[in-house]
């Protein structure tokens, strides 16, 4: 009998390890204690649709069309991790031990930038990344391999190094991808780009890591590191000590002296050292002598496990009125566009969303496009503030147009959500529509937090 009852015990238990093996682990919050995981070296497998599904009923034959192809004039870094061979089955496997025993450990991915630059004798001394100059550069700075509270820092320059203005979806897929395969052998990361488009990338890849459970920290520099005084050394290691932290789990973008949400920044200026500001959030953490971070504005720990959507569809325009703009040259635009499968369309309007009421032609223009399965969004020129469609009567007129809000996103939040949504291919026309509306990682504020519009209380009606 006890014989019997020690081999069901010990069938148990190896059923246990067996399932215990199989099982995906998810990423790690702010109070998850960092366990000993025996992890693959193989690059996990990218949950992505299919390239072959289609959309639902509500989406139209431009959807046929394939998707554009972005790609990147660089490669991917790949598996950047140590690996520790053990003997357990045919594939190595990589151990993290436990985060109270060793430094906590910090992915450096670099593209280029200011940060990088330095003047090109060959090209009349204008600014130029160097290639293998910030890993130089990195293996002397004593803050990051003296101190005991400073993460293990691995870094990678991609090759060539590019200006930012160059950068696209191809290039934030490629980085979507080496956070993918390096995930579960880092603590966080730190992306080193130039500033121009940053606030495109950081909202890009927002959206592109689902269930991102670790800090993904963007920046860069106003003056190059080789320069005696420079905003790049201090940017640099706050950076990596943000993604080193335990309370954030989501893209970040350090400059100056703030922590700011990826998807909520924007670029502000070009000649200042507080070149990044989010209007409508306050910055999630700021330093002086000490850092004050504002808690209850960090976004919770994720309930799944770590997946990437890099897939992206950019056909679409982004439209900018002014005041006694030609109709007839927008409509002509957008009817030429629609022949190319134009697939969203994001207008840049007055205020809380306004556009001139005598404009009937125009309205038209826009609802014949929602009904052949464009996405028409609607964002305010204010930096700051929120689109509210049903607010005044012209408002009224893009609402039953099939104009959908964009509310308070940046422009870099609306276009990528928008490039995103519609690059997933197993949401339909309509569903991308709702889900614009919907808050996905912290881009929109609640409806129930935003000031209210004017005249829109009972007191301000009195």
């Amino acid at each position: 009998m006890s014989k019997s009852i020690a081999t069901l015990a010990l069938v148990a238990l190896v059923a246990l390890c067996a399932q215990h093996e199989s099982m995906v682990t998810s990423a790690f919050s702010a109070n998850d204690v960092f366990q000993t995981r025996r992890l693959s070296s193989k690059p996990l497998s990218v949950s992505l649709a299919p390239d072959d599904v289609s959309n639902s009923d509500a989406t139209t034959s431009s959807s046929s069309a394939p998707l554009p192809i972005h790609t990147s004039v660089a490669r991917d870094a790949g598996p950047l991790f140590k690996q520790d061979c053990c003997e357990d089955g045919d594939s190595p496997c990589t151990v993290i031990p436990h985060r109270g025993l060793i430094r906590k450990r910090v992915l450096v991915l670099c593209t280029g930038g200011t940060l990088t630059m330095s003047a090109d004798p060959t090209n009349g001394n204008s600014l130029a990344p160097v290639q293998g100059a910030l890993t130089e550069y990195l293996a002397g700075m004593r803050e990051l391999t003296d101190d005991p509270e400073m993460p293990e820092v691995i870094s990678h320059e991609y090759k060539p190094l590019i200006d930012s203005s160059d950068m696209g979806p191809g290039d934030w897929a490629m980085l979507a991808r080496d956070i993918h395969t390096n995930y579960y052998h880092f603590d966080g990361f730190v992306i080193l780009m130039g500033t121009d488009t940053m606030a495109y990338a950081a909202s890009a890849l927002s959206f592109m890591l689902q269930n991102l459970g670790k800090p993904v920290v963007f920046t860069g520099s106003q003056i190059p590191l080789r320069e005696p005084y420079n905003d790049a050394r201090k940017n640099l290691i706050m950076a990596t000590i943000f993604a080193s932290s335990d309370t954030v789990s989501e893209v970040c973008i350090f400059f100056h002296d703030r922590l700011l949400r990826g998807c909520r920044a924007t670029k502000v200026n070009t000649s200042k050292l507080k070149a990044f500001d989010t209007p409508n959030l306050p910055p999630l953490a700021e330093i002086g002598i000490n850092i004050e971070e504002n808690e209850h504005l960090f976004r919770a720990p994720p309930r799944g496990s770590f997946r990437i959507n890099p897939t992206m569809d950019t056909r679409m325009i982004t439209l900018r009125l002014v005041p006694g703009f030609d109709d007839a040259s927008i409509k002509a635009i957008i009817d030429a566009a629609r022949q190319t499968h134009l697939k969203g369309l994001i207008l840049q309007l007055y205020g809380t969303g306004n556009l001139p009421s005598i404009k009937d032609d125009f309205v038209q223009c826009l609802r014949d496009a929602t009904d052949a399965g464009v996405v028409v969004v609607a964002t305010t020129q204010c930096q700051s503030g929120s689109v509210i469609l049903g607010h005044y009567a012209t408002g009224q007129k893009l609402i039953g147009a099939g104009v959908v809000s964009a509310s308070d996103m940046t422009i870099e939040a609306t276009t990528t959500k928008l490039a995103y949504l519609l690059g997933r291919q197993d949401l339909s026309i309509d569903e991308v529509r709702d889900l614009m509306t919907v808050d996905l990682r912290g881009e929109i504020t609640p409806e129930s937090e935003m000031t209210p519009p004017p005249l829109a209380s009972a007191y301000q009606k009195a």
